[in-house]
């Protein structure tokens, strides 16, 4: 008698995800897990042809927001168009519970993982604590402070019951604006402790991440402002790492998953891209093997893509963004109103010494700690197509061709001016991460690194400009994973298609959350997987239309179900909140 299956995966390169070579062979899917794989056969309810194709583990995104929108978007079908089958959220330490005097459905950590487990979804959910939440819950809107022993001692006790209900660990988000920014070291290292005795890790979004500049007194908040000694503008991030570093030790050594690493080291000027190499490498020598040749355990995720997760959105929402401290004369007036009175030149006078102030960002980027943002932002949207496709620093050295300095500090901001007067309505977006983009392939390499798409959950066809925080959707949201294979695997060979799957599936499963039997194609693992095809992966690719399906992806199963095919969801939701056991 022959086997019978409910799924059978027939002639397939099968990549294991354990870093092992591939091998032609079949799988043999019952219920939810794999029944036989290799040189097998039987009949099936349901038969896929995997010859020419590639069957491997779905892929595991270590540091994910799906999570804030997971009950609104329960089908996620950005995350399965692209292979993804089980998302970490509450990253950043920005995690849906606890909450404090809601009407939600939820307070505890525990209602809110039964209430998304209602609902059903249909990928796997890995969920960690948010220290900002945690934070917010215990102090309200007064949390730009210290704690006192009382409100810490209130903050374990949300751990705690976090880490009962099932969540991996503690997360956190140190940097400025948040919550967590306000925390003491302590503080943390108390609550990543209690993470810690149930076998938790610790996840921080690091301090100083971001460009940012110091507050001019205690009581200036707002986005892009931190609260801490002024060196820290060019210093912070690698301090920020250190003390990630610090706390983790600190905390009965809890395994430490560092969030979309960066370089600790800052060379903000253009310069040749072996800089960025050796940067990268000088990073990985003190911020990651060094603990780890100490017994520490220190892995990492990187956004693995040059323009990181960049969207979209008007040119002129910086200037007129409510979470940054905008001065009174700005905070009330509209886009039509801004554009017309810089047309005066006193006006533009006064908005340059607002970009200059230290309160201002473009987008996410610093120009007092960069002074070169405007080779980061590309238009992309003009009524002036000599525009479209440029960046500011182009326009900028094409009107001052003799002085590079002109072009930084004057050409620059105005191009942006000239450019608004004429069509307000023009989008831009940071086309090119620089903290990233010339480490990516060194930090890829590392046997600690990983890929992470840093996205929420969206449908297949979603609002414009709707996205995390509210900055448009990025073209990562729906093509991290395609785009990571076709550039460090098929293009840039800087990774074998074994070793990047090894990456993307049993590493942030297995050695990271400890998921025996996820991450890896082998009898008894459960049946996440995805079946591709290497010679047409690749990534939509348009700030334009950010949303468009990865070419190269056929199927996607989800614990033993088929939840994509024919580029399209099939509306099953067989996902699961995995809990930590």
């Amino acid at each position: 008698m022959s086997d019978r299956y409910d799924v059978l995966i027939v002639d397939a390169r099968i990549v294991d995800g354990t870093g092992r070579a591939a091998f032609t062979g079949s799988i043999g899917i019952r219920g939810e897990k794999i029944a036989a794989l290799g040189e097998i056969g039987g009949d099936a309810a349901r038969v896929i042809d995997g010859s020419g194709l590639v069957a491997c583990p779905g892929f595991v995104d270590p540091h994910s927001h799906a999570d804030r929108s997971i009950l609104e978007v329960p089908l996620a079908e950005n995350l399965v168009m692209q292979g993804i089958t089980t998302f970490v959220g509450g990253n950043c330490g920005l995690s849906t519970a606890p909450v404090r005097g809601t009407d939600l459905r939820w307070k505890t950590f525990g209602q809110w993982l039964s209430r998304v487990e209602e609902g059903g979804l249909s990928v796997n959910y890995v969920p960690l604590v948010g220290h900002n939440a945690v934070r917010e819950a215990v102090l309200g809107d007064g949390y730009r402070r210290r704690a006192s022993e009382s409100e810490i001692d209130e903050m374990r006790d949300l751990v705690d019951e976090a880490m009962a209900s099932g969540a991996f660990g503690l997360s956190a988000g140190l940097d400025a604006a948040w919550p967590g920014h306000f925390a003491s070291v302590e503080e943390i290292v108390t609550l990543a402790k209690v993470a810690r005795q149930y076998g938790g890790l610790f996840a921080p979004h690091t301090r100083h991440h971001q460009n940012q500049w110091p507050a001019s007194h205690p009581e200036e908040f707002g986005y892009g402002i931190f609260h801490a000694p002024t060196g820290e503008a060019i210093v912070g991030r690698y301090h920020g790492l250190l003390e990630a570093i610090e706390i983790a030790r600190k905390a009965d050594n809890i395994p430490l998953l560092i969030a979309h690493l960066t370089p600790a080291y800052i060379v903000p000027q253009p310069h040749p891209g072996f800089l960025d190499e050796a940067l990268a490498r000088a990073t990985l020598i003190d911020i990651i093997d060094k603990p780890r040749s100490e017994g520490m355990d220190v892995t990492y995720s990187v956004i693995a893509w040059s323009q990181s997760i960049a969207s979209e959105a008007p040119l002129m929402a910086s200037f007129l963004d409510p979470s940054l401290l905008l001065p009174e004369w700005l905070k009330t007036l509209g886009k039509a109103e801004f554009a017309e009175k810089l047309k005066t030149r006193a006006f533009r006078e006064k908005v340059r010494g607002f970009v200059y102030s230290g309160k201002f960002k473009m987008r996410m980027i610093h120009p007092l700690t960069d002074p070169y943002w405007m080779d980061c932002i590309q238009i992309v949207r003009c009524q002036n197509a000599d525009h479209v496709g440029r960046t500011i620093g182009e326009i900028a050295r094409e009107r001052a061709p003799h002085s590079v300095i002109k072009a930084v500090y004057e050409a620059s901001i105005e191009a942006v001016f000239d450019i608004l007067v004429e069509d307000p309505d023009t989008t831009c977006a940071d086309f090119i991460d620089k903290r990233e983009v010339g480490a990516l392939p060194t930090f890829l390499q590392h046997p600690a690194g990983m890929p992470c798409t840093d996205v929420e959950a969206y449908p297949a066809a979603p609002p414009p400009m709707r996205g995390l925080y509210s900055r448009g959707i990025s073209p990562t949201a729906y093509g991290l994973y395609p785009h990571y294979i076709r550039t460090f695997v098929k293009e840039q060979g800087i990774l074998s298609l074994e070793g990047a799957i090894q990456k993307a599936t049993s590493l942030p499963a297995q050695e990271v959350l400890g998921l025996a039997d996820r991450g890896v194609l082998r009898q008894g693992a459960y049946a996440d997987i995805v079946v591709f095809d290497l010679r047409a992966i690749r990534e939509g690719e348009d700030f334009l239309e950010p949303a468009q399906p990865p070419e190269g992806i056929e199927h996607v199963l989800v614990n033993g179900t088929v939840v994509y095919e024919d580029r399209a969801h099939t509306g099953r939701r067989p996902g699961r909140v995995l809990r930590r056991s």
